[in-house]
């Protein structure tokens, strides 16, 4: 009789359990918790939703994603070569300006107002052909006196002194030598040897005849006014020299002493006026009171025995009278 009611007694209570059950959710509650899961294949990952097992901990650490540390590493290397390459290229800028620094010198208060413009023909071996040009800055408000400066190899220790010069060279005469000043704009040419016609001489519009009878390196630019202009067609000049010497006048070459183009059909007074007219100081006479007769180039002579410069490489400064540095030129 007791078994019996156990028996009666585990039935209800398992009744009981099961009725519980299904008002919970039952196992509609179960397949929902089920469909939680979701699971592919690709591309696509697998979610558990909040679903855990007993043995899980509720907020799990994940371990770093290996391609992430890599790329990161891998960043992190790069920047630092970088940072390395800009510290190397301003190390080697700063060496290269200390460098420039102790060749250049103490600077001049004429730095900029007066330059070295270019190597010229610094790497000739002859004095006489070997040169530099200085140049004076456009927009000098004052001439520049350049006498007493000098160029100097800062490898070698060579140093030529510049000196004075003729404002307005003659020929066959003594010329007085004065200060050489620059205006504004103006060029010199320093030749290393010495001078053909004795001076340093600044160039005027007649210097190119100075070409036929001397060697200048360079040459004299030849801007000489045309012979026409000094036999110009006209009355009095027909009567005093004759056809064929105005004629001859119209084709002459610039620059030249006209000597051997001389023909038995000009006159003895055309012969004359045309050597002495057509002449560097018959020009001068001619011309010398023309706004434009005077040229804003000098040519100085250093009067050196032998070559001055360097012919591979060398850092020539242009000092001034006080032994600072006006500008320098490295090749």
């Amino acid at each position: 009789m007791i078994v019996r009611i156990l028996i009666w007694l585990a039935v209800l209570i398992a009744i009981s359990l099961i009725v519980l059950w299904v008002v919970s959710g039952g196992i509609g509650k179960t397949i929902n918790k089920v469909r939680t899961f979701t699971s592919s294949s690709g591309d696509e990952t697998s979610s558990f939703g909040s679903f855990r097992l007993p043995w899980q901990p509720e907020n799990p650490v994940l371990g770093p994603e290996f391609s992430d540390s890599t790329d990161y590493a891998y960043e992190n290397f790069q920047t630092v070569e970088e940072e390395l390459a800009s510290l190397q290229e301003e190390y080697e800028t700063l060496e290269d300006a200390t460098r420039a620094a102790l060749d250049f010198g103490t600077p001049s208060p004429f730095r900029g107002i007066v330059y070295i413009d270019g190597t010229g023909e610094a790497l000739e071996t002859v004095p006489d052909v070997e040169y530099l040009r200085l140049a004076a800055a456009w927009n000098n408000t004052a001439p520049v006196d350049i006498t007493g400066w000098s160029l100097q190899s800062a490898v070698t220790g060579v140093r030529a002194y510049i000196p004075r010069g003729a404002y307005d060279f003659r020929m066959g005469s003594i010329n007085e030598q004065k200060n050489i000043q620059l205006n504004a704009d103006a060029s010199v040419i320093v030749i290393s040897g010495g001078s053909p016609v004795g001076t340093s001489f600044r160039e005027n519009m007649c210097s190119g005849y100075l070409n036929q009878f001397q060697s200048f390196s360079p040459p004299l630019s030849e801007h000489c006014p045309y012979p026409s202009e000094t036999v110009p067609l006209s009355a009095e000049n027909l009567n005093l020299y004759g056809d064929a010497c105005v004629d001859l006048a119209r084709t002459l070459p610039t620059c030249r002493v006209p000597i051997s183009y001389f023909t038995s059909e000009l006159s003895q007074p055309c012969r004359s006026f045309l050597a002495n007219t057509l002449s560097y100081n018959g020009c001068i006479d001619t011309y010398r009171y023309r706004a434009n007769f005077t040229e804003n180039l000098w040519r100085v002579y250093l009067n050196s025995p032998r070559e001055l410069w360097r012919n591979t490489h060398d850092v020539i400064r242009l000092l001034d009278a006080k032994g600072r540095t006006v500008d320098a030129l490295a090749y």
